[in-house]
């Protein structure tokens, strides 16, 4: 490894994602679970499913998994290079992604996520949620502190809400209503909070949390919350604070880019959807057939979107050759 401030190895591979230039495309469908992006490969083309073993990445596709837990599916989905990028869970595991994959890319780029969610709305598990923005809720350390009382400290904050591109929020839904009903696909804001437990108003007696009242403050902050869980937040607010600089790589861009234009500009474009599995007002969880039943058509409606969604010519997106898509 080399440079403290961005490291990368001998070979150009990113520190905790592992990919290196030619890895990964423009458009990428970002996951959590390792074995959802083994599963939603099955959907891209030119894959023998007959003879494809479940759990297992079809030969045809570049894999790279990185020591650090992350896998790095591409391919082509109707002709157009994308990626499947597992990425863990929470806000770091995001943040890691989202930049590491932004290092190695050349050109505009479009990550849409595709995740799970708890319902705080009348949504039900096996249902879809398309958050048009997200807040992020954090749990307040200075409150645990011996002398917090003194300081009238609140146990959780909020942030304001980031919003997600709006034509990739529009497809989504589109796409999502066309494979399983405009009555199970839902929209509104999302809460992405920094732990699975105290800060979504889990309760557990065996740490002090002060947290039974959290979703009515959720819905006071932001009356249109729908949904709780940990990485869309960063994913926005990333794409949103994301600068003009990746786009110098691309001849048509870097001709008519000044410095102003790439403070101004943002290179990254984000989207996300999330399946309903915990539905919190009913306490219901969702069944293993019902995600079988879920997954791969909501993974078809992300990558229909990341295909619909322009991303200019040819000559701005990272190079066909010499990366893995060409031989593709």
């Amino acid at each position: 490894m080399s440079n403290a401030n961005f490291p990368m190895d001998a070979d150009g591979r990113t520190y905790h994602v592992g990919v290196k230039r030619g890895e990964l495309a423009n458009r990428v469908l970002t996951v959590g679970d390792p074995a959802r992006a083994i599963v939603l490969s099955r959907s891209l083309d030119g894959v023998d499913r007959e003879n494809t073993p479940p759990k297992t990445i079809p030969a045809n596709l570049f894999s790279f998994a990185s020591h650090r837990g992350f896998l790095t599916i591409t391919g082509r989905y109707k002709g157009v290079p994308v990626s499947i990028v597992a990425i863990g869970m929470g806000v770091s595991m995001m943040d890691f992604f989202v930049r590491e994959a932004r290092a190695v890319v050349d050109g505009p780029m479009v990550i849409i996520r595709l995740g799970s969610c708890g319902s705080l709305s009348e949504a039900r598990v096996g249902d879809i949620c398309v958050p048009s923005g997200a807040y992020v809720v954090q749990r307040n350390y200075n409150y645990f502190a011996e002398d917090a009382a003194s300081t009238h400290e609140q146990p959780y904050h909020f942030s304001k809400v980031f919003p997600a591109d709006p034509e990739i929020t529009d497809t989504l839904v589109r796409n999502m209503a066309s494979k399983l009903g405009e009555n199970h696909v839902w929209k509104g804001i999302n809460a992405t909070a920094d732990s699975f437990y105290s800060s979504q108003g889990r309760q557990d007696e065996n740490f002090k949390d002060d947290n039974q009242a959290l979703f009515e403050e959720l819905t006071r902050h932001e009356p249109d919350t729908k949904t709780l869980e940990m990485e869309t937040f960063v994913l926005y607010h990333l794409a949103r604070a994301s600068t003009g600089a990746p786009l110098l790589a691309t001849r048509q861009a870097a001709a008519a880019a000044t410095p102003a234009s790439l403070q101004s500009t943002n290179s990254i474009r984000a989207g996300a959807c999330m399946m309903v599995f915990a539905q919190r007002k009913t306490n219901a969880f969702i069944t293993k057939e019902d995600v079988a039943r879920v997954e791969p058509l909501a993974g078809e409606a992300v990558f229909d979107s990341l295909v619909e969604v322009s991303l200019g010519t040819e000559d701005e997106l990272h190079a066909t050759k010499g990366s893995v898509w060409e031989s593709i």
